[in-house]
């Protein structure tokens, strides 16, 4: 197996994934299963329980009386983001370990070192997108489980210094953009001294 077939079955991966969380959450819609009685084992009650752990966190943010189907819709366009940001941290990952090793069986080792630097950049500014986003489902570092816990401790060294050189305002933390930003003129550096030569 080839890097792009490694590449296109990760993908498969990813969109088979997302394509089942989308069928049930269709059949969700569909099936109504939150007017269900409590303790019923039926298929709906199996679905609700399935479909939970994205559609509650949407539905607590919504305001009350909102209808469970909102929710639901609007879990599948997490769903749909989440597929997306899946498919390029796939793509700037895996492809920049493929190049690295390209690069080392090319005796160049300054462009496999710049390969994984721009993957290892990459897949931190995913991390810190999944960080903002669990922030708007209220799930702080000691509330949200391990991933979530993995998540602020691997941001928070970088996040906590701009913080205090750029502190909020009100309820809106500009320190993630400001990383951003910082993230993105990295990896044009990385392109421009390791891998442009």
């Amino acid at each position: 197996m080839n890097a792009s077939e490694i590449l296109r079955a990760a993908h498969l991966a990813v969109r088979a994934i997302a394509f089942a969380l989308l069928a049930l959450l269709v059949l969700r819609i569909l099936l109504q299963p939150e007017r269900l009685r409590f303790g019923t084992r039926s298929f709906r009650y199996r679905l609700a329980r399935a479909t939970d752990f994205i559609v509650l966190p949407i539905h607590s943010m919504l305001p009350p009386g909102t209808s469970g189907a909102v929710a639901t819709v609007l879990a599948m366009v997490v769903v749909l983001l989440i597929a997306y940001f899946a498919v390029g941290v796939t793509n700037d990952t895996l492809g920049a370990l493929f190049r690295a090793a390209a690069a080392l069986s090319r005796a160049a080792p300054l462009a496999a070192l710049g390969h994984l630097l721009y993957g290892l950049v990459s897949f931190y500014t995913t991390l810190l997108i999944l960080r903002i986003f669990l922030s708007w489902f209220r799930a702080g570092p000691y509330g949200g489980g391990r991933f979530t816990r993995f998540l602020y401790a691997a941001t928070e060294p970088l996040l906590a210094p701009v913080r205090g050189i750029l502190p909020p305002l009100g309820m809106l933390d500009l320190s993630p953009l400001l990383v951003f930003v910082l993230l993105h003129f990295l990896k044009g550096a990385i392109l421009a001294f390791f891998l442009r030569a």
